[in-house]
């Protein structure tokens, strides 16, 4: 008996600014501003069955009835937060670059703008869940550097100015 390979792909959901919206104009004023603009929470109407329902149309959209035969059936979802907008999909082992594209090629689910985008394939869970927890680690330490940044600049900026008021001599002369 053979035993089928799986894969699992560990993905996100980014949502960009619009173009009338005024996150647009505070997304260029720092990094982490950028960060935190495009991770946002998912709403409610996201979820695990209307992932997999965009992913199976994109799928079929896009690759026709072959991908849809061989690709669209073997696709489920084994993990999706709405908090973290993070997932991970098992799909079969020579389906995943189909699955992959299928991913990049949708731009909008339930009237939400948005771009899905694949960050590692694993041919376990386990290897998908650790890596999302070390990725989960690096943006926090970079959010918070980026952060930390921002403050030490703002105190140097209290310190240069408290300088100035100091070298200021006050008139003492009352005529």
């Amino acid at each position: 008996m053979v035993r089928l390979k799986q894969r699992y792909i560990l993905f996100d959901i980014l949502y960009p600014p619009s173009v009338e919206s005024s996150e647009s104009a505070e997304f260029s004023v720092s990094e982490s501003s950028a960060l935190l603009t495009l991770h946002q929470t998912s709403p409610a109407s996201i979820n695990h069955r209307t992932l997999v329902h965009a992913i199976r149309k994109s799928i079929q959209e896009h690759y026709g009835d072959f991908g849809a035969g061989s690709a669209g059936l073997s696709v489920s979802i084994k993990y999706f937060s709405n908090k973290t907008s993070t997932g991970i999909i098992r799909c079969g082992r020579s389906t995943f670059h189909t699955v992959i594209g299928a991913l990049s090629l949708i731009d909008s689910i339930e009237g939400n703008q948005l771009i899905i985008r694949c960050i590692h394939v694993s041919g376990t869970i386990k290897k998908c869940e650790e890596y999302s927890i070390r990725r989960s680690r690096d943006l926090m330490r970079l959010i918070s550097k980026d952060t930390t940044r921002k403050k030490e600049e703002y105190v140097n900026s209290l310190d240069l100015q408290a300088d100035e008021f100091e070298t200021v001599e006050p008139d003492l002369d009352m005529d």
